[in-house]
């Protein structure tokens, strides 16, 4: 049962560590509400992690969602990744298609 507790604190670890660094960094794909969701997980597992390890109250609490949570966030952190070029291209674009029009509006004056 040991093996299990250790690997369940491990996983919490895991999950407070993955969750900070999608709360600490901003990608496109994450908005302000998955960043502060994203750090009260953090938080919290971390918390119940060291309240583990620190002895706790003899009996653990399993949650299997926070287990999940590493790869929700993996999966936001892979698409911020993934969308962040394509994101900054399409931004680019824009604006040079607006620089374009407002050149071509000032030379059509009558």
């Amino acid at each position: 049962m040991a093996v299990v507790i250790t690997l369940y604190i491990l996983g919490l670890a895991l999950t407070a560590l993955v969750l900070l660094g999608v709360a600490v960094t901003s990608f496109v794909t994450t908005s302000w509400v998955d960043r502060v969701l994203a750090g009260i997980g953090a938080v919290l597992a971390g918390s119940y992690a060291y309240y583990l390890l620190s002895g706790g109250a003899g009996y653990v609490l399993f949650f299997v969602v926070a287990l999940l949570l590493p790869f929700y966030a993996g999966r936001k952190l892979y698409l911020g990744f993934r969308d962040r070029d394509r994101t900054r291209a399409e931004r680019a674009a824009a604006a040079a298609a607006i620089r374009a029009a407002d050149e071509w509006r000032s030379t059509r004056r009558w």
